[in-house]
């Protein structure tokens, strides 16, 4: 049965297509390992304690209010003229079976001022006392009791936000109102959570400092620091926001402000991991065409040029290889993390299509352009992986460049001609 060069391509072109459907469904492996991932950080963050957001302290009074002829109670709030948080985080990793969880151990000092205006206003409605609350995502994370020293007294703080936090746990505590002049407060706070720590700006002018010794931290938030140094062994990071800046105001009565946008307006850090294994994986898979086609076109260059024929079954061969890659890279990199997976799978990869190739093309010497094509290939896509902004043009020039060394080495070939081989 005599072969047209045109179904021969037609065939390689079939089979390169199943080998990257079934690159394809590796991805369906990352998805499912990411989500037993997330489930294994939700489990050590159940028992350690979640992500924790700070929203306080504020003041909420029960103020007497009218409308028409009838007159009703209502909750009137009032935030600090001046919050200062200094937060240092002390990371640990654990671990639930092959998955790791950043959690922490955070020491919060914080204080600031009531203004007295504020407190005058209160006074006036006949207010003599008010609720300092304190929302808090995840209580179970204090480690010990608290106190509040509000105007140089002190007063123990309470479980229970002492608003509506629509779910988030608390601490608040009563204490007394005066026309005295700006009112100090301050209390420590030990508390642990995982992944990371935010703080929402509600005073005036707030100032947060957090600082850690873990080297790979990710500013979130609506807002970001002021001034941060990061190195190898830590960061410090230092944030100063005004009131400004923010869409809520600094005080108000009943519900004209939700907890929502004082949840929303906070800013703070996260404790990244350095590498996303499964992000690296799954932007890799993204390129497996582009060494599937490579080598197949490798291949039917010998065939062409070299007159050495390669029959769909080892292209097959080459492609299924090419298509394991992604297995062995994801399973590597689960248990010896992505960098040395990735080096291990591309020497394991290329070893066996090289020593695959010196059979099928007939000769060490054939097999050994392989061996190379293929190293620069893996080399050129942990290059790209590891760019963020420039990854798609670097991309883009490595097709191009690969485009026209083929554009120039069958220039002179005559494919009428091989359609009519046998």
């Amino acid at each position: 049965m005599n072969d047209t060069i045109s179904l021969k391509m037609l065939a390689i072109a079939i089979i390169g297509g199943a080998c990257f459907i079934a690159s394809l469904f590796v991805l369906a492996l990352v998805e499912d390992r990411q989500s037993r991932a997330d489930e294994a950080k939700i489990e050590i963050a159940q028992g350690w304690g979640k992500r924790q957001t700070i929203v306080g302290p504020l003041l909420i009074a029960e103020t007497s209010a009218a409308q028409g002829a009838q007159s009703y109670l209502e909750n009137a709030y009032v935030l600090p003229e001046n919050l200062h948080y200094e937060i240092t985080l002390e990371p640990e990793v654990r671990s639930r079976g092959i998955f790791t969880s950043v959690v922490y151990t955070s020491r919060i000092k914080v204080s600031g001022e009531f203004s007295p205006d504020d407190m005058r206003t209160l006074t006036s409605r006949g207010v003599r006392s008010a609720t300092l609350a304190l929302a808090i995502t995840d209580t179970r994370g204090i480690e010990q009791q608290l106190d509040l020293t509000w105007n140089g007294i002190s007063f123990p703080l309470e479980p229970g936000p002492g608003f509506d936090t629509r779910g988030s746990s608390g601490l608040h505590t009563t204490v007394p109102v005066s026309n005295s002049a700006n009112i100090p407060f301050s209390f420590e706070l030990q508390l642990r959570g995982s992944e990371g720590i935010s703080v929402a700006p509600l005073g005036t002018e707030t100032t947060l400092s957090i600082a850690s010794p873990w080297p790979t931290p990710k500013f979130v938030g609506e807002f970001l620091p002021a001034s941060r140094e990061i190195a190898k062994d830590g960061f410090t990071s230092l944030w100063r926001l005004s009131s400004l800046g923010r869409s809520y105001p600094s005080t108000w009565q009943g519900e004209k402000t939700d907890f929502a946008q004082l949840l929303e307006s906070s800013a703070g850090v996260d404790l990244h991991i350095g590498v996303d294994t499964y992000d690296m994986v799954e932007r890799s898979i993204k390129y497996a065409i582009l060494f599937i086609v490579i080598t197949f076109a490798a291949y039917f260059l010998f065939d062409v040029l070299g007159g050495i024929r390669v029959h769909p079954i080892q292209y097959l061969l080459v492609g299924s290889a090419l298509a394991l890659f992604y297995l062995l890279l994801l399973s590597l990199a689960e248990q010896i993390g992505f960098v040395l997976a990735y080096l291990l799978a591309t020497v394991m990869t290329a070893f066996l299509v090289t020593a695959y190739s010196a059979f099928v093309l007939k000769s060490r010497q054939r097999a050994f352009p392989i061996f190379v094509l293929l190293s620069v290939l893996y080399a050129y896509l942990y290059f790209i992986l590891s760019l963020e902004d420039y990854a798609l043009l670097a991309g883009a020039l490595l097709l191009f460049l690969l485009l026209g060394t083929v554009m120039y080495m069958t220039r002179t070939i005559d494919w009428f001609s091989l359609g009519k081989r046998e």
